[in-house]
């Protein structure tokens, strides 16, 4: 097998060993898939799950609760607490004042508020400290929590709320999930058997990706790919899915299929399409037709959706494996929507295990992660 090109294919057997050790894991895997009752799990941003991060702070027992409105205002004109939006700035006859730190270099907080505040001087009664939280709740049952500590200013974000309830995908939806994931594993058993790959049976899938690019505007199966690590440690499976996606844009790198072929079909190796059509009849496969931006009409130029996509933009990729990293930001650099996997990647998965690159703010696209299949 020569670097820079994708597995090659043998020459098709017609038949699946039906007692091989791999295909009784599949089959495992592919039947447990379609009798699991669980909804799917996103993957999320630490900040969903960590335990409350909190501040300390000054707080000011007001003498006079009929000052309340005006110590807000001063307090807020003097000493802003840019940081702590989230929180009400006042608790009955409690005033929050400002961060314990802020009054480095002054010996007592009441000689800070006579600095700042001379308004304020005679207006508490007594001072003390509190843990406050120190960032805004994102879904309500933080917001619950965040409230018994202080009360808290929230606005529910539906969107949000939906996906951390444990029901965010339908029944319909799961079961397009759940087949397109099947695909995936129906990809790695083709492979399997074309190459003759002798697998480690203590953990099949350890050693083996498989990846399906589907279109989810259309339910179209896009591009497949197989794991070629072995002959091109560039070639995981996300790295050739990305490119066989490109092949139906008038792209692609490491192509071997036949130019004059449909663009729409060239993610996918001629032989597997064929076995995978007999295995999902119903499935859908190939890409929207692709048009160069030099081929368009001054209309389609400016944003007519059914133009096609740049790379991967809106597609959803089902991985068997979650990804390492080389392979996540190569999905983020290809504008993928969503990616589900199946299995954890213990070694150097990037977007569950060991990181999740997805959830770092500086990076100029995000999508969204779900697991759980089995």
């Amino acid at each position: 097998m020569s670097i820079g090109i994708e597995p090659p294919v043998k020459k098709a057997k017609t038949f699946l060993n039906e007692d091989d050790y791999c295909n009784k894991i599949i089959d495992k895997c592919i039947e447990d898939i379609k009798n699991s009752q669980k909804n799917l799990e996103p993957v999320l941003s630490d900040d969903f799950q960590m335990s409350m991060p909190l501040i300390k702070v000054y707080v000011g027992i007001i003498k006079d609760p009929k000052d309340l409105s005006r110590t807000v205002l001063m307090l807020n004109e003097k000493i802003p607490l840019k940081e702590l939006q989230h929180l009400k700035r006042v608790r009955k006859k409690e005033v929050i004042l400002c961060p314990t730190n802020f009054i480095i270099g002054m010996s007592s907080i009441q000689q800070y508020i006579e600095c700042n505040v001379e308004e304020l001087k005679d207006t508490f009664q007594y001072f003390k400290e509190l843990d406050v939280p120190l960032l805004p709740p994102k879904v309500k049952q933080q917001f619950k929590e965040w409230n018994k500590i202080w009360s808290c200013n929230f606005h529910p974000n539906v969107y949000l709320e939906k996906l951390v309830s444990g029901n965010f995908f339908t029944a319909t939806e799961l079961n397009f999930h759940r087949t397109y994931i099947e695909i995936a594993f129906e990809v790695s058993r083709w492979y399997i058997l074309h190459l003759n790959l002798n697998t480690n049976e203590d953990d099949v899938f350890k050693s083996i990706n498989s990846a399906v690019i589907v279109d989810p505007t259309i339910q179209s199966v896009v591009a497949v790919s197989f794991d070629n690590r072995d002959a091109n440690p560039l070639q995981h499976s996300s790295m050739l899915a990305i490119d066989n996606v490109a092949k139906t844009q008038n792209g692609g790198v490491w192509s071997t299929e036949n130019v004059n072929r449909d663009r729409t079909l060239s993610g996918i190796s001629e032989e597997l399409l064929t076995y995978l059509k007999l295995r999902y009849p119903s499935i859908k496969f190939g890409a929207r037709k692709f048009i160069n931006k030099c081929d368009m009409s001054s209309d389609e130029y400016n944003g007519n959706p059914s133009d096609g996509p740049y790379l991967c933009t809106g597609y959803f990729a089902y991985l068997i494996r979650e990804p390492c990293v080389m392979c996540s930001m190569a999905l983020v650099h290809a504008r993928v929507k969503r990616i589900f996997f199946c299995f954890d990647n213990n070694f150097d998965g990037a977007l569950k295990s060991k990181t999740k690159l997805h959830t770092i703010s500086s990076l100029n696209h995000h999508f969204e992660v779900f697991t759980g299949f089995l």
